[in-house]
Order: C-alpha cells, then sequence, then structure tokens
C-alpha cells in the first residue's frame, strides 16, 4: 500500500478533514491532498515524524509499501514513543503497573 493510500486510510479512521490535519501538523491542506493523490513525493523526515505522531504509527509504517497493516511491534513502539513523552513521574508509575500486570500474569 502507498503512502499515499495509508495516509487516506488514516485519515478516515479518524474522521478528519484535510484541513484539520493540515491544522495540526502545521502545513497545508494543499500538501496533505498530494501526499494522499501521489502528486508529492519524497516527503522530509521530519513531515514523516509529524504525521506518524499523529497516526500513532510507525515511520517504518508509513514508508514502507509492503506493509498493510500495524504489528504488535509497531504498536509498542508508538507506545513507547509516547512514554519517552511523559514526566518522570508518571513513566515511573506506568512501570509499575506493568510490572504488577507481569506479575499477575504468573
Amino acid at each position: 500500500m502507498s503512502l499515499g493510500a495509508k495516509l487516506n486510510e488514516l485519515r478516515m479512521r479518524k474522521g478528519e478533514s484535510l484541513q484539520q490535519i493540515a491544522d495540526t501538523i502545521g502545513i497545508t491542506k494543499t500538501h496533505i491532498w498530494e501526499l494522499e493523490k501521489g502528486k508529492s513525493s519524497n516527503p522530509s523526515a521530519e513531515l514523516l515524524r509529524k504525521l506518524a505522531d499523529h497516526f500513532k504509527v510507525t515511520v517504518d509504517y508509513l514508508i514502507d509499501p509492503t506493509r498493510d497493516g500495524l504489528t504488535s511491534d509497531d504498536e509498542a513502539m508508538v507506545f513507547y514513543r509516547d512514554l519517552k513523552s511523559l514526566e518522570p513521574r508518571d513513566q515511573e508509575t506506568l512501570k509499575q503497573m506493568m510490572e504488577f500486570l507481569k506479575g499477575k500474569k504468573d
């Protein structure tokens, strides 16, 4: 699946307009449309990161045309990326919760 097709699918799933995405990540509506239609190629690494952050996917998922769906590894990477953005105290709380849940499993 192409980058454009993935972007369109992700946008539709979120129920967002081209303008909403453009406003959120700081580019023009036209640029998003061009990306979705395949008329704009070779987006910057920074733009890909912003799109991946917005849609809660990995950059690898966006750029690999052989990948049609997210894997559990992708979801783990997104979780880790989100975890790093939290305050240290909140990170520690989540770590403790994970340890507790792992202990329940045994």
